[in-house]
């Protein structure tokens, strides 16, 4: 019997039943405007228990090619990714109060934060739910090494029973106290991140229609950012705009702060202020939008403020990152090494311009391996690799002259396909326009 069986048995109270079946926001799913607005564009919806099957399955094949007898897993995309069950996902970012055991031949076990055992009776792959034995400084305090001993003396009796004899442990982010306690009961602690990156890399199906419907939604929401960009609005005011209406189509959150309007856009990651936007101004953003379906839609575009032509320069630094856009989505195809895209993609004069910091990067639940940095960096940071039908990547433009002036920020979500790639973010990338 999975948890999700022994939840709804055991749970008397009707509003804990209703909390974990029809009441669940992953049961209820995105709501309008969103499914009226996917239904207009001819979207399809994921299946979500397909969607989970998938993903439990990629897990396990890498748990199994990586010869590690399951995966702990702490990090809250890691944990929807393997569970389908968000839980306070900003909070246990910088608290531990919740973590998974997925074993490579055996259950998937899932400790939660107090009394929220509910949130994963929709999910019939949870197996079993644990209260935790927090060792986060904020909850155990003093007591964190005593905290960190139980937990590991729960995963090593799971490894023990599950493994197979195999004592290797793959986990992806751990305080100090957690891993030294693991490592005491005999576990070998392997790197749980590169197998749940592996794993994440190949989008299966349902995964393509879910990012497309979190893509719809986040088009929308830019539309709605255009329309409300008018001189005398702050950077803050018109980011708050994409806010609520990613809120309104189900988004979960956005990962930066990054719009900033005039002389903020050069240099670039400035972040979103409360600087007044004045008409003529250039205007930057970089969605990071973690959205519907826990899906994430990262695209960049650039705008110029109210009734003013570009000027001379604008349109100058404008014109080097489209062509940069432009040249470099074409490297995207199946089979193209990352030492390939590394040396040959086009980019303005790195003397003349500031640049972004990739020239592509993997995303799926957020921003994901691979990182395809400049011919510069390929000594120290580079790493080979092949694109393969299935991954998204994105194509990263940033031009900021070095002599003075606005910035330019464009960025596209492009699907390795079969034969190429999908633009899967076709918009206008034009100062004036936005669909």
């Amino acid at each position: 019997m999975n948890a999700q069986e022994k939840m709804r048995q055991s749970a008397k109270d009707p509003l804990v039943q209703a909390a974990l079946s029809s009441g669940h926001r992953i049961v209820m799913g995105p709501g309008e405007p969103a499914l009226t607005e996917w239904a207009a564009a001819g979207l399809s919806l994921p299946d979500l228990e397909e969607m989970r099957n998938y993903r439990v399955n990629r897990i396990r094949e890498q748990l199994v090619k990586n010869d590690v007898a399951g995966a702990l897993l702490f990090d809250p995309l890691n944990l929807m990714y393997a569970t389908d069950s968000p839980n306070m996902q900003l909070w246990v970012t910088h608290n531990q109060a919740r973590w998974a055991f997925i074993a490579a031949d055996g259950p998937i076990v899932l400790w939660e934060f107090k009394d929220c055992d509910f949130l994963s009776g929709h999910n019939p792959h949870v197996t079993e739910v644990r209260p935790n034995t927090s060792f986060t400084y904020f909850l155990a305090g003093d007591r964190a090494n005593e905290q960190a001993e139980k937990m590991a003396k729960e995963i090593h009796a799971l490894v023990k029973e599950h493994g197979g004899g195999n004592t290797r442990l793959a986990v992806d982010v751990i305080p100090p106290q957690g891993s030294t306690a693991l490592e005491a009961t005999g576990l070998t602690l392997t790197n749980g991140m590169e197998i749940m990156e592996r794993a994440r890399a190949i989008k299966g199906k349902d995964e393509l229609l879910a990012m497309r419907c979190g893509i719809e939604a986040t088009r929308i929401s830019c539309q709605k950012l255009f329309e409300a960009l008018t001189p005398g609005i702050s950077e803050q005011q018109l980011w708050g705009v994409l806010w609520a209406e990613m809120l309104a189509r189900g988004g979960e959150w956005m990962e930066c702060r990054l719009l900033s309007a005039g002389p903020r856009t050069n240099p670039w990651f400035q972040e979103c202020s409360s600087y007044v936007i004045q008409d003529g101004d250039l205007v930057g953003f970089d969605t990071d939008l973690v959205g519907s379906y826990g899906m994430m839609t990262d695209i960049s575009r650039t705008w110029i403020c109210g009734d003013s032509e570009p000027s001379a320069a604008q349109k100058h630094t404008h014109e080097l990152a489209v062509e940069q856009m432009t040249q470099n989505i074409e490297l995207l195809t199946p089979g193209r090494s990352f030492h390939e895209l590394t040396h040959k993609a086009w980019f303005p004069s790195l003397d003349d311009y500031r640049h972004y910091s990739v020239l592509f990067h993997g995303v799926g639940q957020c921003d994901e391996w691979p990182g395809i940095g400049f011919p510069a960096s390929w000594d120290n940071f580079g790493y080979d690799g092949v694109l393969e039908p299935g991954m998204v990547m994105t194509v990263e433009s940033y031009v900021g002259p070095y002599s003075g002036g606005e910035g330019v920020k464009l960025e596209d979500q492009v699907l390795i396909t079969e034969t190429g790639y999908e633009n899967l973010t076709p918009w206008s990338l034009s100062l004036t326009e936005f669909c």
